[in-house]
């Protein structure tokens, strides 16, 4: 005959509570039937756990031994169900996110802030790419999360509009456009012009603005990011048109921002693939984004 759940059962609970009527009261069993599965067990495993005196059981060496085995068994069994509730919950998995730069400095730090305050543990990774490879790298499904520009969805995954800012123009301390409170985009003309790269659908948009407007801009620097943009304007290098989330990141360091005569529309909008399972942890991290997006819209 083999050991059963049933006989560990019953004697863990007889060590518990030290008599075969506090145990059967525990297990919502008979005593009877305590006493008897009691005894198939000791018969089964060939010792004595218990010595019997007017009533009550007094654990034998034997039986303290194995009731301590026991608890680590119990101990494991626990471990599992924490571990259960924590895969089930994605508690064990890593979240891999991939966005534009622009939000690595914008939208996420305040939404991964918000998001560990609920999950300390949990495992974050996070990679920034320029267009157009982080839209190869989307579709690539090698991510749990993706913030972008646009709303366009790249292939194989579903997209989520979260917000629209305007763009605005950034100049220089004292620069001669900064007495301006509006800025016309056919003011820049005179003024060299900080861009973005040509492959970058954002400088794709703009160039098509000043085409419309007949801007023709006397030198164009090109960099990779927003922040560089940024940096350039400071030192009085050119003039630009960036998104307010990055720009206002530089006011304090003297970074003059003015809003456009024309609205130039900067979307965000979060990518999640296709193909994987849902997982409640990635769910929450897009809500506190959705959060941090809100907040965002509110200040403009």
């Amino acid at each position: 005959m083999k050991i059963i759940f049933r006989h560990v059962e019953i004697f863990k609970a007889v060590m518990v509570t030290g008599t075969v009527t506090g145990a059967a009261l525990a297990l919502e069993t008979s005593q009877p039937t305590v006493s008897r599965e009691l005894s198939r067990f000791e018969d089964i495993i060939g010792m004595r756990l218990f010595e019997r005196s007017k009533g009550r059981l007094k654990p034998t060496a034997q039986g303290m031994a194995l009731h301590s085995e026991i608890l680590k068994t119990y101990e494991g069994l626990s471990r599992i169900n924490a571990a259960a509730l924590s895969i089930r919950l994605g508690l064990r998995e890593k979240i891999n996110i991939i966005s534009l730069p622009v939000f690595s400095q914008t939208v996420l730090p305040a939404s991964l802030a918000r998001f560990l305050q609920h999950y300390p543990d949990i495992n974050l990774s996070l990679s920034t790419h320029d267009s157009p490879d982080i839209e190869s790298l989307l579709a690539s499904q090698v991510y749990d999360i993706g913030l972008i520009e646009g709303m366009k969805a790249p292939l194989g995954t579903s997209i989520e509009h979260l917000m629209d800012v305007d763009e605005v123009c950034i100049l220089p301390t004292g620069h001669p456009l900064s007495a301006h409170t509006v800025i016309d985009p056919r003011a820049l003309s005179n003024y060299p012009f900080v861009h973005l790269a040509p492959s970058d659908p954002y400088r794709h948009h703009l160039d098509g603005l000043f085409a419309k407007l007949g801007v023709s801009r006397t030198s164009i620097i090109e960099v990779d990011n927003a922040a560089a943009i940024c940096q350039m304007v400071l030192s009085g290098i050119g003039v630009s048109i960036i998104n307010p989330l990055v720009a206002k990141t530089y006011l304090s360091q003297g970074l003059v921002i003015r809003p456009l005569s024309v609205s130039v529309p900067f979307s965000i909008s979060l990518v999640r693939p296709l193909q994987p399972g849902a997982s409640l942890i990635v769910d929450h991290l897009a809500d506190c984004i959705r959060t941090t997006s809100i907040e965002l819209r509110a200040l403009e």
